[in-house]
Formats: C-alpha cells, sequence, structure tokens
C-alpha cells in the first residue's frame, strides 16, 4: 500500500509537445505588390493614344508577315496637291524573348523616295536594362542620333537621352529623366534637359519639369507636366470597352497661350468600327475612321480635317491590307 500511495504523489508527466515551426515571412498578393510605374514618355499615353491619324488624300498600305520575327510594310500616299509620297519600312525581331511579346534585339526601319531614312535599334541585355538607339537622315544630307539608356526596378524608372552629342564642341541635348511609384495609384517623377550650344545665350540652358500621374480607379486616370515655361494636364477616362474619352490641356508660358483639346474613342464590335475625334479650342475638329471588311483582310479607312480659321477642309480616304 505504501508504495501505490508514494506512486500516486509523483509528478503528472507533462503533456505530448509539437514542435514549433520557424515562421516563414508572407508574400504579398500581386494585387498589392506596388508595379513599376513605366517610362516618362508613356506618362499620358492613355489620353494621347485617343487622338485621331490623320493624312491626306488617298493612301494603300500592305503590312505583311513573313516569318515570325520579320515583317515589312508598304504605303502609298497621294495628296490632294498631287503629292507621291512612298514609304518601305521592316520589324524585324530576335529569337530571345524578354517579357510578353517583345523580342530582342528589335530593328524597325523606315525609308521613303525623298532619302528620308529613320532606324531604330532597341537591345535588352537584361530585363531591367534597355538600350536604344534612333538615326534620322533627312535627304540625304542633315542626320540626328539619339542614344536612351532607360533602367526599371519594381518601383522606378530610370532614363538618360544624349540627342546628336557634339564630341569636340560638346553640344548637344542631354535629358534625364525619372519616375517613381508612391503607390499603384500615384506616381511623382522629375525631368531635367540641358542644351548646350553656341545660339543659346551663355552657351547653355537647363529646364526642369515636375510630372505626376494619379489613377483612381481603373478607369479614370489624371497625369500632369508642369514647369515655368509651360503646362500639360491630361485626363483619361473609360466609361466601357466601347467608349473613352479624354481632355489635353497644354499651355505654352512665352506666348502666354493655352489650348484644351476634347478626344474620344468610340468602338462598335459587331461589325467592328473604330472612330476616333478630337475638337480643341480653335475649333479644329479632326475625325477618323476605321471599319473591318470582313471575311476579307481589308479594313477602310477615312480621315477628315477641318479648320475654321484657315478655312480649310481635308479628307483623305485609305485602304489597309494584312
Amino acid at each position: 500500500m505504501g508504495n501505490v500511495q508514494a506512486s500516486s504523489n509523483l509528478p503528472q508527466m507533462p503533456p505530448k509537445l509539437t514542435p514549433i515551426k520557424p515562421r516563414t515571412p508572407q508574400k504579398l498578393n500581386s494585387e498589392n505588390r506596388i508595379k513599376n510605374p513605366g517610362s516618362v514618355d508613356e506618362l499620358h499615353k492613355k489620353c494621347k493614344e485617343l487622338f485621331p491619324m490623320t493624312f491626306d488624300g488617298i493612301q494603300f498600305v500592305i503590312k505583311r508577315g513573313l516569318s515570325n520575327h520579320f515583317f515589312d510594310s508598304h504605303s502609298l500616299l497621294i495628296g490632294a496637291t498631287s503629292n507621291i509620297s512612298v514609304n518601305f519600312g521592316s520589324i524585324f525581331g530576335g529569337t530571345k524573348q524578354v517579357g510578353s511579346g517583345n523580342f530582342n534585339p528589335l530593328l524597325i526601319d523606315d525609308f521613303d523616295h525623298r532619302g528620308n531614312i529613320l532606324t531604330n535599334v532597341i537591345v535588352q541585355p537584361w530585363n531591367n536594362l534597355k538600350i536604344k538607339l534612333n538615326t534620322r537622315v533627312q535627304d540625304f544630307k542633315g542626320y540626328g542620333v539619339q542614344t536612351t539608356a532607360e533602367y526599371k526596378t519594381d518601383r522606378y524608372t530610370a532614363t538618360l537621352s544624349i540627342i546628336n552629342p557634339g564630341l569636340f564642341n560638346y553640344t548637344g541635348i542631354y535629358i534625364s529623366q525619372y519616375l517613381y511609384a508612391l503607390n499603384n495609384k500615384a506616381s511623382v517623377g522629375a525631368e531635367v534637359i540641358h542644351q548646350r550650344s553656341p545660339q543659346i545665350p551663355n552657351g547653355h540652358i537647363t529646364l526642369v519639369k515636375v510630372l505626376g500621374r494619379y489613377k483612381y480607379d481603373d478607369a479614370t486616370t489624371i497625369s500632369t507636366t508642369f514647369n515655368l515655361m509651360g503646362l500639360q494636364f491630361c485626363y483619361h477616362f473609360k466609361a466601357s470597352e466601347q467608349f473613352q474619352f479624354g481632355v489635353d490641356l497644354d499651355g505654352d508660358g512665352y506666348q502666354r497661350e493655352m489650348n484644351v483639346t476634347f478626344v474620344y474613342q468610340a468602338q462598335i464590335l459587331k461589325p467592328y468600327i473604330k472612330i476616333k475625334g478630337s475638337i480643341d479650342g480653335k475649333w479644329n475638329v479632326i475625325t477618323s475612321l476605321e471599319k473591318r471588311l470582313h471575311p476579307m483582310p481589308f479594313t477602310f479607312t477615312l480621315s477628315t480635317m477641318f479648320s475654321p480659321a484657315k478655312h480649310q477642309l481635308r479628307m483623305g480616304v485609305g485602304l489597309l491590307v494584312r
């Protein structure tokens, strides 16, 4: 009995313990993760894309893909004053794919019968670094060169451009741009333009621009760029998949003028018709229309431009073959 009583006074065994797993940091949702705001050149992109493309006269364009990496285009434009313009273009994309639908390297060429040649070379050695080289030749005489380096991270984009640099007289235009994402709605940045030329007083001039963009929701975007010399304000609203419009306000500090342009785009899916239009403060009205002619690979285009101040009405009719 004594042994039994002594054993009952023993302390109870501790409960079975489970090992504690180390805490791992939780990954942010893709919706909450801050995305890259894009480049400064794309700041007003949504509003600028609504502006109609115009031409005068009769236009005939052929675009075709010879392979998955090579595309060419030919266009013929007969102006209202019997001016004829012939353009040839080509796009070559490398075998290395960077991102969705982007190929590395990328070569874009365009030239016409007058001797105007435009060449763009885009090389992306890494996912966050892009180098662009643009050359332009006019009438086989004048030429221009622009080199751009663009660096992207998760929250900002930094760009440095050099236009027509003079290696011996230190002339040219130097542009640095920076756009930073505060969150997925608001972005702020700056642009510094420095130009050196003997025609400029003191030999050089520097301009600084402050810029920003705010996305209220998926349908509303507000962007602005301003400095002491001018102001640009863009408002874009996407009412539906078929209709969107925007307002572009451009102010010039030198001439103390301000111009407001209203732009819109309407799209009818069946049959496919896309209409773009704009009207500014001087009552210049521009409209363009695209109509796909299914099942044929043709697109009919129509362009009109009316300027009451110049008492001028210009129209263009075109056909696009893909």
